[in-house]
C-alpha cells in the first residue's frame, strides 16, 4: 500500500483562492503528510506549495477518467510539516471571514524562506563546446561567464543580448532553457538552534516565584479565577480590565506559570514590541530562556531562529506582535493580548485581519484561555462582556494603594487671548514643570504631531507645500531643512522662496515635537531633553537607549508622540503634560472619541507610579467637551454610556457591524466611476437582504495617498450575516473585479482614514 500512489491537495502561498489536486507517485506516498511542503508545477512554473489533504483514491482509474488533468508533484523535501490540521483550519476560517484568497493567507503561516519560485535557466546546448572556427563564430555574442559556467539565468542574459538574440540562440541550437526551483532552506545544517534572541537589557528580575512581588487581593482574586479556568481546560475568554498601573502585568505572570504547569504553552501579543520594551523585559526575566520574540523588526534570519524554536517546542513561551497570532504553537494553553484596544492589533494591507479577534477564534478551536487586557477596552471587547460572552475581572486599584494622579484642564484659548505664539507651552504648564524640576523629578510631554511646524505657506499668494502623492501638507522638519510626508515619506529640502510666487514670506503653522523640544530647550537651558518619535527613534536601538536614559534620570523632560504611551512604568515621572488635548477629537471617523478618550487616560497613567503625588494637565480648545471630562476623571465606564447612545442609534459597533470596500488607482476618474457603479449595484442587491445600509461612495477622507485617488464605500449591517452575504453576492457576479482599479474588503475596519 505504501508504494502506490496517494492524490494530495495542495496550497500554494500565492493570491489563490482554490487548492490544487496532485498526485504523489508511489516513491513519495509515505512522505505525503499534512503540512509538508511539496515542489510541484502550475502553469508554466515550478512553485514552492503546501500539502493541506491527503487521500487514496478508491477507483484505480481515478487519474484517468478525471475531468482535468491530474499532474504529479516534482519533489517532497524532507523537513518536518509546517502546520498542523488544526492550524490549517483557522487560517482557512480567518481567509473566509475577510475574503481573501486562502493562498494569501497561508502566507501568513510561513516562516522567512520557506517558498520560493522557479527561475528560468539557460543552458549551452551540449553539442556547443568544439573549438572550432565555425563553433566560435557562433558563440562569440555570448557572455564569457555563460560560455565558462555553461549556464545562465535567462533574465540576466536577455539584458546583456536581448531577447530576440537569445530565441535566435535556442532556434539554432545553442542554446536551451529549463526551469529550475532550489529547494529553499529553512532549518538549521546542524540540527541545533542558535543562541535565543536577547534584544533588551536584563533588569533585577527573578526566575524564582517565591520572590515574585507580592499580589494584591484584588490580584489574587483575579489569578485564582483564571487559574481555575486553566486547571479545568477548555476555551475560556476574560477581559482583564484594570485602571493604570494596577498590576496587570503580574496576574499575565501568574496565568502563564500556571498554564507552564499544565505542560501547555504560552503566546502573549503586544501591541508593538519595539514601542514596548519594559512589558517584554519581565516576560524575559521572569522566565529566562524560555521565550522567543517574533516580530517585524527582526531580520530574516533571526524571524526563522525564533519560529523554529517555537515550532520545535525549544521555548514554551512566544512574545510577539500581531504576526504571532499565526505561530505553530501546537499545544497552545493561553493566549494573552496586552492593551487589546490597540489599533495596531489590526493589519490594514494584504490580509486585513485583526489578531485581538483572531485570538478568541484559535483560543476556541485550540481549547485554550484567552485572556483581554486593558485599562481602555475597545467598545466591541466591552459590550461583549456586558453580553457574558467574557468573564471580566477587574482591578480597580493601582498596585499597592498607588494614587491616580490629580488631572487639571486648561484652556488654550486663554493664551491665544494674550497673544502668546507659544500658546502650547501654557504658565500653568511652565510651572508645573519649574516645581517638578526642583523636586528632581521627571516631566512628560505628549503631543501626536512629529516635525516642527505641521503646515508651510506662503503670505504673499496663499500657496501650500503639498506632497505630489498626497492629499495632505508637508510637515516642516527644521534640524534637516526639510519637507516631509508622513504618509508616503517623500521628501524635500525647504525652499527659501515661494516656487508660485517667488515671494520671502513664508508663514510657518502649527506646532510638532521638534518644536516644542527646542522651545523648553531655550526655557529650561539646564535641563536635560529629549524627544522621542519616529525621527528621533530610527530603530530598537535609538528607542531602548532613550527609554534607558530616562529610567536611569538621565532626561528630566521628554517629550514625544504616541510611542511614549504604550505600556511605560517609570517611578520618577510625577508631571505629565497632553499638549493638545482635542487634537484627534473632531476626526471624520466615528471612533475618534474613543480613541481620543484612551490615548488620554493612557498618557495620563505615566503618572504617579511610585505613590508619590503626581499631575497631568489637559490643554484642551473645549474644555467642556464630555471626552475630555471623562478622561480627567478616568470615568470609562461613564464615557462608554455616553459614547454608546450615538452608535446604538447609528448602529455603528459594538451596536451593528461594518465591511469597508475601499477602492484605489492612478486615474481618477477611473477609481471615481467604478465606486459609483459599486454602490449602485451594492443598493439593488442588498434591497430583499433588510437591516442593510449603504453610506458612500464618497472619496476616502485622504482622498489620495502614495500616489493613489482613494474612494470608499462603507456597509453597515445589523446582522454580520445579511452584511456578508451582500459582499459574496458582489464578489461573485465579479463587480469587485474593477479593470484598472485596486479593490479592497475591510472587514470591521478599524481605520477609516
Amino acid at each position: 500500500m505504501s508504494d502506490a500512489a496517494v492524490l494530495i491537495d495542495v496550497a500554494f502561498p500565492l493570491p489563490l483562492k482554490n487548492t490544487f489536486k496532485y498526485k504523489a507517485p508511489g516513491d513519495m506516498s509515505g512522505s505525503a503528510v499534512f503540512g509538508k511542503r511539496v515542489i510541484a508545477p502550475l502553469g508554466k512554473k515550478l512553485l514552492t506549495g503546501f500539502i493541506v489533504g491527503v487521500s487514496q483514491p478508491t477507483d484505480p482509474n481515478f487519474a484517468s477518467t478525471c475531468n482535468y488533468e491530474i499532474k504529479e508533484v516534482v519533489s517532497i523535501p524532507e523537513d518536518p510539516p509546517f502546520f498542523t490540521e488544526q492550524l490549517w483550519r483557522f487560517i482557512s476560517w480567518a481567509a473566509d471571514y475577510y475574503f481573501v484568497p486562502v493562498g494569501t493567507a497561508l502566507k501568513s503561516l510561513l516562516p522567512p524562506g520557506a517558498t520560493k519560485k522557479s527561475k528560468r535557466w539557460v543552458f549551452l546546448a551540449q553539442n556547443v563546446g568544439s573549438d572550432t572556427c565555425e563553433q566560435r563564430q557562433e558563440t562569440d555574442s555570448l557572455p564569457s561567464v555563460l560560455l565558462k559556467k555553461g549556464r545562465m539565468l535567462e533574465k540576466d542574459l536577455i539584458s546583456r543580448i536581448g531577447e530576440s538574440a537569445l530565441k535566435d540562440c535556442i532556434k539554432r541550437g545553442l542554446l536551451t532553457t529549463q526551469d529550475y526551483l532550489e529547494i529553499p532552506r529553512t532549518m538549521d545544517q546542524r540540527g541545533r538552534s542558535k543562541k535565543p534572541i536577547r534584544t533588551l537589557s536584563k533588569q533585577n528580575g527573578s526566575y524564582d516565584p517565591a520572590l515574585w512581588p507580592e499580589l494584591t487581593p484584588c490580584q489574587v482574586a483575579a489569578t485564582n479565577t483564571i487559574s481555575a479556568a486553566i486547571e479545568s481546560g477548555g476555551f475560556q475568554p476574560f477581559l482583564l480590565y484594570g485602571v493604570t498601573g494596577s498590576g496587570k502585568t503580574e496576574v499575565y505572570i501568574r496565568a502563564i506559570a500556571k498554564t507552564l504547569e499544565k505542560d501547555k504553552d504560552v503566546l502573549v501579543l503586544v501591541p508593538e514590541i519595539a514601542l514596548t520594551p519594559q512589558t517584554v523585559r519581565v516576560f524575559l526575566d521572569r522566565f529566562e530562556g524560555g521565550v522567543a520574540l517574533f516580530h517585524s523588526g527582526l531580520t530574516p534570519a533571526q524571524r526563522l531562529q525564533e519560529w523554529r524554536r517555537i515550532k520545535e517546542r525549544q521555548v514554551r513561551i512566544a512574545v510577539a506582535a500581531r504576526s504571532g497570532i499565526f505561530l505553530p504553537i501546537d499545544s497552545l494553553g493561553l493566549i494573552i493580548v496586552d492593551e487589546e484596544h490597540d489599533p495596531s492589533y489590526k493589519q490594514e494591507d494584504g490580509f486585513p485581519y485583526n489578531a485581538r479577534d483572531l485570538a478568541l477564534v484559535r483560543g476556541m478551536l485550540d481549547a485554550a484561555c484567552v485572556i483581554l487586557g486593558s485599562a481602555t477596552p475597545s467598545f466591541e471587547t466591552f459590550e461583549n462582556a456586558r453580553r457574558g460572552k467574557i468573564t471580566r475581572i477587574d482591578l480597580p486599584e493601582r498596585y499597592h494603594a498607588g494614587q491616580m494622579p490629580r488631572v487639571e484642564i486648561v484652556d488654550l484659548k486663554d493664551s491665544k487671548r494674550i497673544g502668546d505664539r507659544k500658546g502650547f507651552l501654557t504658565p500653568l504648564l511652565l510651572s508645573h514643570i519649574q516645581e517638578t524640576l526642583d523636586r528632581r523629578e521627571q516631566a512628560l510631554l505628549f503631543l501626536n504631531r512629529r516635525g516642527f511646524d505641521t503646515f508651510v505657506q506662503c503670505k504673499s499668494c496663499g500657496f501650500i507645500f503639498r506632497c505630489p502623492n498626497c492629499d495632505i501638507s508637508l510637515t516642516h522638519h527644521k534640524s534637516k531643512q526639510q519637507l516631509r510626508c508622513h504618509l508616503c515619506g517623500y521628501s524635500q529640502f525647504a525652499p527659501p522662496l515661494c516656487p508660485k510666487c517667488a515671494s520671502a514670506a513664508m508663514s510657518f503653522h502649527g506646532i510638532g515635537t521638534q518644536k516644542v523640544e527646542e522651545e523648553l530647550k531655550k526655557l529650561f537651558p539646564t535641563s536635560r531633553i529629549e524627544r522621542l518619535d519616529r525621527d528621533a527613534a530610527h530603530n530598537q536601538e535609538d528607542l531602548v537607549a532613550i527609554l534607558e536614559r530616562f529610567r536611569n534620570h538621565e532626561i528630566d523632560i521628554l517629550t514625544g508622540t504616541q510611542m511614549i504611551v504604550k505600556g511605560h512604568d517609570f517611578a520618577r515621572i510625577s508631571l505629565v503634560g497632553v499638549l493638545y488635548g482635542d487634537a484627534s477629537l473632531h476626526f471624520p471617523d466615528f471612533r475618534a472619541a474613543e480613541r481620543t478618550f484612551q490615548v488620554l487616560t493612557q498618557v495620563s497613567g505615566r503618572a504617579g507610579r511610585d505613590r508619590r503625588l503626581s499631575s497631568v494637565l489637559f490643554q484642551t480648545f473645549d474644555t467642556e467637551h464630555p471626552v475630555i471630562r471623562y478622561a480627567a476623571r478616568q470615568a470609562y465606564e461613564e464615557f462608554f454610556e455616553y459614547e454608546c447612545e450615538v452608535r446604538r442609534e447609528l448602529a455603528y459597533p459594538p451596536f451593528g457591524h461594518l465591511i469597508l470596500i475601499r477602492l484605489e488607482g492612478n486615474s481618477e476618474t477611473k477609481v471615481e466611476q467604478a465606486a459609483i457603479r459599486l454602490g449602485s449595484v451594492g443598493r439593488m442587491l442588498k434591497a430583499p437582504l433588510g437591516g442593510l445600509t449603504i453610506l458612500g461612495p464618497a472619496p476616502s477622507p485622504r482622498k489620495k495617498a502614495g500616489g493613489k485617488y482613494r474612494w470608499q464605500v462603507l456597509l453597515k449591517g445589523t446582522t454580520r450575516e445579511n452584511l456578508r452575504r451582500l459582499v459574496q453576492q458582489l464578489r461573485d457576479a465579479g463587480h469587485l473585479n474593477q479593470p484598472g482599479v485596486k479593490v479592497t474588503i475591510d472587514v470591521d475596519p478599524i481605520e477609516m482614514m
